[in-house]
């Protein structure tokens, strides 16, 4: 991308990870088009927007003035034919299915500039796989952000083997550009780097409980205090979504057989199936409803 661009970014996917990258791009000074076909997605991301900014001047991080600039660089829509030729990088960032992926990618490839790059916000989708042959794969990448965006800092980049090398580039520029911290990984492998190390121990998490060694708040105990993370693999199950979870445990289990990954889906899927889906519907593991958390039986609807 030439010095003299606008740096206009495009985020497909007003969810919680789309909201808040466009919001992320948004508070370092681009300007941004959110675009989703679902009016209520938008509803919900706008919502969600303006509560992070609101919460930005209630502890004094942004000025009144700041936070209204802030809101003024970003425009939601559902009309991906207007905002993609106008904009010179594009993150997806919707739902967790290769087929809608596809599509969202080869409508981009047609609408976007030439020199805009097209990248996946997916944690488990290569974007080898989304692109297959198809004429822009060296134009696409995996940008991978991390939960929730506007306190993590760090993005894994990941380029397949037929990403250019001024796209793996730029998107590094993207990163620092919205004051986010890149990692480069020149071979797409499963998990990339952080959820490849955090899946094994977290899967061993799950073979734990699932044996009957100690019960899932011990674990968590035990991992918080002992190897001193922030939460427990249970609570980061929780906070990550048992429905994503699952979908991703029995994605991996299709393709690798994994022992831990059939034990996790034996473990979340009864969880799931009840409704208990972590902190989003106010129960997974843990019950959210009081302060603080605490542990629920796993039988219990």
């Amino acid at each position: 991308m030439s010095n003299d661009k606008t740096h206009r970014l495009l985020v497909v996917g007003a969810g919680t990870m789309g909201a808040q990258i466009a919001l992320q791009a948004a508070l370092h000074g681009v300007d941004v088009d959110l675009v989703d076909i679902s009016p209520d997605a938008l509803e919900k991301g706008r919502s969600q927007i303006e509560g992070l900014v609101q919460r930005n001047v209630d502890k004094g991080r942004q000025s009144a003035e700041e936070a209204a600039a802030t809101l003024a660089r970003l425009t939601l829509s559902s009309d991906l034919d207007s905002a993609a030729p106008r904009c010179d990088w594009a993150i997806e960032a919707v739902v967790e299915r290769l087929d809608v992926k596809q599509a969202v990618f080869g409508q981009l490839a047609k609408l976007l500039p030439a020199h805009a790059g097209i990248a996946t916000n997916s944690s488990h989708i290569r974007v080898a796989t989304i692109a297959g042959d198809a004429d822009y794969r060296a134009r696409a990448l995996n940008m991978h952000f991390f939960h929730p965006v506007v306190v993590m800092d760090l993005v894994e980049i990941v380029s397949s083997p037929h990403t250019d090398e001024a796209i793996l580039q730029e998107a590094s520029a993207w990163a620092e550009r919205i004051g986010r911290r890149a990692v480069v990984l020149r071979k797409d492998v499963d998990g990339f780097l952080v959820n490849r190390i955090l899946g094994e121990a977290s899967r061993e998490a799950f073979s734990l409980l699932a044996d009957g060694v100690s019960t899932f708040d011990q674990i968590d105990l035990a991992v918080e205090r002992g190897l001193r993370w922030p939460i427990g693999p249970f609570k980061l199950a929780d906070f990550s979504g048992l429905d994503v979870l699952l979908d991703s445990r029995s994605a991996r289990y299709a393709a690798h057989g994994d022992e831990g990954d059939r034990k996790s889906i034996e473990v979340i899927k009864p969880l799931v199936e009840a409704g208990r889906l972590g902190r989003k519907s106010g129960a997974g593991f843990y019950d959210y409803s009081v302060n603080p958390p605490a542990p629920l039986p796993l039988d219990q609807p």
